[in-house]
This record gives structure tokens, sequence and C-alpha cells, in this order.
């Protein structure tokens, strides 16, 4: 014989709050169990509770949803030993043991009118239910904080809603674009209560709306409240909920509760959402290094000879991608392709739409050998694809026995020519319209003769247009000065990059720069 009880804390309501635990009780949704718990999540024969060698102990019937003793799921191998104070979870329903209240002494001798009372302190039904709902905010932040699925979040809110307010039916609805989606219903045998705007219109002003309304086609009044979703400052949705009690002060409970849990439930959510974000920019993060590694394997060699031609180059993108194109590869043993270009803009966009047009001028110049047939094509190709955008490209076929060199400058514009008393001139070219403008441009090549102590430098508006503390461009002069000390195509690069660096004040600016020397050693 035990003097334990089962009492109900949380939960729909049962036909007795308590259940003696002086015999074995069989817990279930068939009606043949001592505790029908009718909830389509309870097993028919969900738990046992048993005596055993002196003690009682809980037994998991094979259930589905499992059973909870002190939070910790019960492995329907090993029953558990159940004690004072043990809490348990069954599904919707909270309970607690504890010993049986011995049934009050009565002294039939003295009658009632002769006893003399004292200070007398009544704890009234509120303060009692108070404790139940702070037992509920902490159960309910204690499942959710790890959650990251949203519909399981809101849903296990209306749970702890239902339970906590003594409402007959809880609905959470969510914004999802430019409309409300119902995201759950407790309890699901009942329908759910509908999003009405002109609660939604007074939640989303205050803290939580409460009102007595009457349905459209279900004639009766209803209490109901609702409170708004938010995460930070901004509303994800709302909570409604028809109440069961009228009594003023249980509305006031319901409201407050409600309110808590709401609060609650978007710091979850706007957990959630910044995971969510996390792993968003982790996956970003890694698409872009992919994209980047892409651009370096379609890089030629930072520095090398090809066909008689000595070159070195450097590319910085400014941002995630460099919508800068540099390319330098052989056409025969003696012919060289040599492109540096600018896509408008930078980042994602401009470098995919750099990397096609790499691709498109290097097929066309192993083709065609010619700079300013390849330049009409890819023109065609970028006008027809870019979406928009242009590229200025400087495009030239090196010839080392001859020492001369056909090019198209396509809007580019930004280059030096080395002299052999190691001055820096502009190029004096007539130029063309840069590539993907119009259609029909017609791109003529120019020619140039370099000799062997002279070299040529190319490079884009990211370094030309770099400017420093004092306002200065770094083109002309700073750029120039450097030149000056250089003697070949690798020492030049290097020399305008750590010069560049120094000029703007420590760091590479934030637009793409890219630079690239050759020349036609003996």
């Amino acid at each position: 014989m035990h003097d334990l009880i089962l009492e109900v804390l949380s939960g729909p309501a049962l036909p007795s709050p308590q259940l003696r635990l002086d015999e074995p009780r069989i817990l279930g949704r068939s009606p043949e169990c001592d505790w029908v718990l009718a909830d389509p999540g309870i097993s028919r024969r969900h738990a046992g509770i048993e005596a055993r060698n002196g003690g009682l102990f809980l037994r998991d019937l094979g259930s589905r949803a499992g059973t909870f003793v002190n939070d910790h799921i019960v492995d329907p191998e090993r029953p558990v030993p159940l004690a004072e104070h043990d809490r348990l979870r069954i599904g919707p329903w909270r309970f607690r043991v504890r010993k049986e209240e011995a049934a009050p002494a009565r002294n039939l001798t003295a009658p009632m009118s002769s006893v003399s009372l004292g200070s007398v302190t009544r704890i009234a039904a509120p303060v009692l239910a108070a404790e139940r709902r702070l037992e509920l905010l902490v159960e309910f932040a204690a499942t959710t904080v790890n959650a990251d699925n949203v519909q399981a979040i809101v849903r296990n809110l209306c749970d702890f809603a239902q339970r906590g307010s003594a409402a007959r039916v809880v609905s959470a609805w969510l914004e999802v674009e430019d409309r409300f989606e119902l995201v759950a219903s407790i309890p699901e045998s009942e329908p759910a209560f509908p999003c009405i705007t002109e609660l939604c219109d007074g939640a989303r002003q205050g803290s939580v709306v409460q009102a007595d309304i009457e349905l459209p086609g279900n004639p009766g009044i209803r209490p109901v409240l609702a409170v708004a979703l938010r995460v930070d400052k901004d509303i994800r949705g709302y909570l409604f909920a028809e109440l069961t009690r009228p009594d003023p002060r249980q509305r006031a409970d319901a409201a407050e509760f409600a309110h808590a849990l709401a609060r609650l439930a978007g710091l979850t959510l706007g957990n959630v959402e910044r995971r969510d974000m996390e792993r968003r920019v982790e996956r970003l993060h890694a698409d872009l290094d992919q994209a980047r590694e892409v651009q370096r394997q379609i890089l030629p060699p930072a520095h090398g000879q090809y066909a008689g031609t000595r070159y070195a180059f450097h590319v910085h993108p400014g941002r995630l991608v460099a919508g800068d194109l540099v390319d330098v590869f052989a056409l025969d043993d003696h012919r060289c392709a040599v492109v540096l270009g600018d896509v408008a803009g930078a980042g994602v966009g401009a470098g995919f739409l750099m990397a096609s047009v790499q691709a498109y001028l290097h097929a066309e110049l192993l083709g065609t050998r010619d700079p300013a047939l390849a330049a009409m094509r890819c023109n065609q190709y970028v006008s027809r694809v870019g979406g928009g955008r242009f590229a200025t490209a400087w495009i030239g076929v090196v010839d080392s026995r001859a020492r001369r060199i056909h090019y198209v400058d396509a809007g580019h514009g930004h280059g030096r020519h080395v002299r052999g008393d190691g001055t820096p001139y502009k190029f004096d070219g007539r130029g063309s319209i840069p590539l993907g403008i119009d259609a029909s441009a017609v791109f003529e090549s120019e020619q140039l003769i370099l000799a062997a102590n002279e070299r040529l430098i190319l490079y884009s508006d990211g370094i030309a247009e770099i400017r420093g503390a004092n306002g200065d461009t770094f083109e002309p002069l700073v750029l120039d000065q450097i030149l000056r000390r250089g003697t070949h195509p690798h020492g030049d690069v290097s020399a305008v990059i750590a010069g560049l660096e120094l000029f703007a004040g420590g760091s590479m600016p934030s637009d793409d720069a890219s630079i690239l020397a050759f020349d036609l050693p003996d």
C-alpha cells in the first residue's frame, strides 16, 4: 500500500485531477485504462505504474511519443522508480508525484462556534496558477532554445499557450511573403481560430488585445485574445486564443501568460533566423571561395615567358571575386596573345562575366590571330549576354620576331609605353568603344613596335583612379616615378603594387586593381 498520488499539473482537463497509486495503474488512450488520456498522440496503453520490491516503478509500454520522468525519457526495457516530487510528462500532460494528504481530524466535542480563530492566510487560486504558468514558461524556453524548425516552435507555442491560459482553441499565423498562413492550431480536432484583421491591428500597437467577438456563421460570444509574435521590432505573426473562462481575473492572467510566452517565442524565432542567416553566409562564402579558386585556375602563371614575350601580372579583387581579366598565352612559336580587361562594376556578377569574356577572347584569338576580329565577335557576345554590363579591354597579338604588336584598345585607355631612356609615355592610339555597348560597332587594330629595351604596362581603372589622403591620384605622377626605376616586367609589377599600398594608406583599394607588364628581351 502506498500513500502516493499522481497529480495533474497542466494539460487538458481530466475527469479527476489526481490518481491514487495504491494499486497497479495503466495510463493511455484506451477506455480500459485506469486513467484515460484522450489525445491522438497518446498510445492506447502508454505507461504503467506498479509496486515492486517495496517501491513504485513506472514502465513505458512501448509508446510512440515516449514517457518522461524528470525530463528524461523512459526506456521501455528499464522501469524507472518513482518517488515524491518526481515530475512526469506524457503528451500534453504534466504530472507530479506527491504524498496523499491525510484527512483532517474532527473534534466532536467542541462546537464550531466555540473555536477562536487567529490570523488566517488564504492562498488564492491565481497564485497557484501563476506558479504553474512560470513552470510552463521555463519548460517552453528549455524545449525550444536550440530548436531549428519554425513550425515545431510555433506548434509548441500553441501547445503551451493552451495549457497555460485555459484556452479552448489556440492558433498561430505567420507572415509568409505578403499574407498570413496558419502554421499550428491546438487542438487539431477543433477548427482553427481565424486570423482577424481587427485583432491584428490592435496587437500590432500594444502587448495583448482582449475582446468578446462573434464569428460569422458561428453564433455565440467568444472571449478571445491576440498577441503579436515579434523578432526584435519586426512582427512575424500572431497568436490567437479563444478562452473558456470569461472571468476577468482569469482573462488577465491568460493575457499576461500569452504575452510572456510570445516574447520567449520571438527570441527563439530570432535565434532560428540568425542561425539560418549564418548558415547562408557560410554557404555564400564557400561558393565565393570556389569562384575565386576557379578564377585563379583560369589565370596564367603570375609571371613567365611565352613565344619570346616576357610578362608579369597581379590581380587584386576589390570585393568578392574580380571583375578584371588578364590572359597571356602562346599562339605559335613566335606569337603571343596579351589581354587585360575590366568588366563594369565589381562583385560576383562582374566576376562571372569576366570569366566568360576571357574564355571567349581566348578561343577567338587562338582561332583568328586577329585582335580586331576577336574584339568584334566578343563585342557581339557581350551585347547579347552581358545584361547591360560592358567591358573595356586591351587585346594584343605580340610578334617577337618582328617585335611588332597589333592591338585593339576597346575603351580601356590605361597603359604606359616605357621607352629606352626609361620614360613612360601614355598610349597615343585611337581607341574604340567598350565591348557590349553597340553590337554593330567596328573595331580596327593598331600597330606598335617594341624595342629590346622597352616595356608595355597595362592596368585597370582600380589603379588609375585610386586617390591618396590629400586627394591626389596615383596616376600619372606616382605611377610614372615607379616605372622610371624599373628594368623588367616582374620588377614593374611588384613595385607598382607596393607603391599602390603605400599610397592608399597601407591597404589595397576597394575596386578591382590589375596590372600587366611585358617586354621582348633579346
